[in-house]
């Protein structure tokens, strides 16, 4: 597996590391990868899988679409010169987005990524007693402002080690001041957790925590109210607040005081869980409707009749991923694997 863009063809080392690539129809053959950093991996990872057959490469928005655009239509350019059987559709989170990229040539459908978080994996769970004030589900990187929920009470932290950041695990977990969990610790080590462990710590939580001033869609922000999880967030680019019910999300300046403050205020009175859940499912619908209509079309049936109440189809996966690590073979090239999920958390 080495086939990349020929304008910056990086070296195969390059595209060893891990990046999101799932089968969402064999036939016909349409992949999901990412954009972002890892865009180029999961090209070359469905390219290798499709050895030539027509295909559709579905790119899911990593991030705020006009910073990720450049090497969205790059990628596309190089696509029609050297691979015109694969067709590349981007995913976008906003109609501003869809405007954005049409406009620069690219083929896309506005079906927001958290639409695709599966509500079978994130739900609330009956008779559980809250133990957090708030959850905060969160990379190391500087942009999501950890800074911001230093200072909540009683909080949880789920996060993981982004490569690149400047700020380890170890730092990170130092700068809050009130955890009661975090899947991280000196004498542990790291613990990723998979949805069912997510959804474990979600639901002994309060609300959620959303403090980043730009990036992508957020499927944290999804998954807190599939679980009935209030929102507690700043303003920010890049699509999420696409996915919001002004009735069950605070939007604060990004001080810590306000954060903290409207934290406080759902610790004293929180909307009624299975009501932001519904809510969350209603914004859902029409971006898994949007979808749908496009498989249905490529396939030549209508795929609809095939889908749950909440347009969830069977080939649907959490989020429209799956893991996968690339490794260098030796001799040159590389090799995919899938990763299987990680742990839960102990009760």
């Amino acid at each position: 597996m080495n086939t990349t863009p020929a304008d910056s063809s990086p070296p195969n080392d390059h595209l060893v590391g891990v990046t999101f690539f799932f089968v969402l129809s064999e036939r016909p053959l349409v992949f999901v990868i990412s954009a972002g950093k890892t865009l180029r991996t999961g090209l070359g990872l469905a390219l290798h899988y499709a050895k030539g057959r027509a295909c559709h490469l579905l790119v899911r928005s990593s991030w705020f679409i006009p910073e990720i655009a450049p090497e969205i239509v790059r990628v596309d350019r190089w696509l029609r010169s050297d691979h015109p059987n694969a067709k590349l559709v981007s995913l976008v989170p906003t109609e501003f987005g869809l405007r954005y990229l049409t406009d620069a040539g690219i083929d896309a459908i506005w079906a927001h990524n958290t639409a695709f978080v599966d509500e079978g994996v994130f739900y609330p769970e009956s008779g559980v007693a809250k133990l957090y004030d708030a959850v905060h589900n969160a990379q190391t990187g500087a942009f999501k402002r950890h800074e911001l929920a230093h200072g909540v009470k009683n909080l949880a932290l789920i996060t993981y080690d982004e490569k690149g950041s400047a700020r380890t695990l170890t730092d990170l977990v130092r700068g809050y001041r009130s955890l009661s969990f975090a899947n991280y610790s000196e004498q542990e080590g790291f613990r990723g957790l998979d949805g069912d462990g997510i959804r474990f710590v979600l639901n002994r939580a309060r609300c959620g925590l959303a403090l980043s001033a730009v990036e992508g869609p957020h499927n944290a922000s999804m998954e807190y109210f599939l679980c009935g999880l209030p929102l507690v967030t700043t303003r920010a680019l890049g699509g999420r607040e696409e996915m919001y019910d002004p009735r069950h999300v605070t939007i604060v300046e990004p001080r810590a005081e306000a954060v903290e403050a409207a934290v406080a205020a759902y610790v004293e009175r929180a909307p009624d869980a299975l009501e932001i859940r519904a809510s969350a499912l209603t914004k859902a619908r029409p971006h898994r409707a949007r979808l749908i209509a496009w498989l249905s079309n490529l396939a030549g049936e209508d795929l609809f009749a095939r889908a749950g109440e909440n347009l969830w189809l069977p080939q649907f996966r959490d989020k429209l991923r799956q893991s996968w690590r690339i490794e260098p073979r030796p001799g040159g090239g590389a090799v995919g694997f899938p990763i299987p999920g990680w742990a839960k958390p102990h009760p």
